[in-house]
């Protein structure tokens, strides 16, 4: 099984019965792929960076994908201004706080060097036989991203992504883009599990996908959410249900490759 988390941002809260559950599930040959955002807008980032890195010691099959949240810090530390006053407008003041840094204008010097690592060494996207993680989204072929040309696509690609519809390749597994009823969003060729942990009444959701059967039609998984106020909900097994369909949209198609085996292949 390959087991997906979404969008964390400070929750930590969410995040430790999220792998509470989630460990009780796990098998020595799973992978679990954590899609980004893991800092910002909630109270506690270092609280959750210093939790996954305990994970990952725990559970070698454990890989963590970059978001623009990351990437913005990650920018800003290295002098981006520009990308500084983006990041703090948008949930690196509360980063910033957890850490001890709230109202310091020197914080580069002493953000820690262990959690800048760490962030460093995240993946742009992991893919297996029928399914590719990614935070935001791929870019389909010819189309406008929408998306700042230094920028990296993959970590920040909105709708020009969702709104491409069937694809013969791989299901995309993606963060990035909350969904308002937080539930994951589900096309035939794509799920966001985004589904607002960083917002009041959003939830954290952690799905399920078995790379070992044939590449179903729509999208099939397991799925289990924690809600703002660390319940858990029941195991769902998610099948041929399709949410928040584009409506009168223009669909367009692009094509995955597929692969013959099911290695884990990063992609920076």
């Amino acid at each position: 099984m390959i087991f997906a988390v979404g969008d964390i941002h400070g929750q930590l809260n969410m995040l430790e019965p999220a792998l509470t559950r989630l460990t009780e599930r796990l098998r020595p040959n799973d992978a679990v792929i954590f899609l980004g955002d893991y800092i910002d807008r909630g109270p506690d980032s270092e609280g959750v960076l210093r939790r996954l890195m305990r994970f990952k010691k725990q559970h070698p099959g454990t890989m963590f994908l970059r978001g623009n949240h990351e990437d913005l810090l990650l920018r800003s530390c290295d002098g981006d201004k520009r990308r500084e006053e983006l990041w703090l407008l948008n949930g690196g003041m509360a980063t910033l706080a957890s850490f001890g840094l709230g109202g310091n204008s020197n914080w580069r010097k002493k953000f820690p060097r262990w959690a800048l690592d760490f962030l460093g060494a995240t993946h742009a996207a992991v893919k297996f036989t029928h399914f590719h993680f990614v935070h935001a989204g791929v870019v389909p072929y010819g189309v406008d991203t929408e998306v700042e040309p230094d920028l990296d696509a993959r970590l920040w690609i909105r709708q020009p992504f969702i709104r491409h519809g069937d694809s013969p390749g791989r299901i995309v597994v993606f963060g990035h883009t909350p969904q308002p009823d937080h539930l994951p969003l589900i096309h035939m060729n794509k799920v966001g599990l985004d589904t607002g942990a960083g917002q009041r009444g959003g939830r954290l959701s952690v799905a399920g996908f078995d790379d070992e059967l044939p590449r179903p039609r729509s999208p099939e998984f397991t799925l289990f959410q924690v809600c703002d106020d660390g319940t858990v909900t029941p195991d769902e097994y998610v099948r041929n249900v399709l949410r928040h369909l584009p409506q009168n949209e223009p669909t367009f198609r692009f094509s995955i490759p597929s692969i013959s085996s099911a290695p884990i292949i990063p992609t920076e």
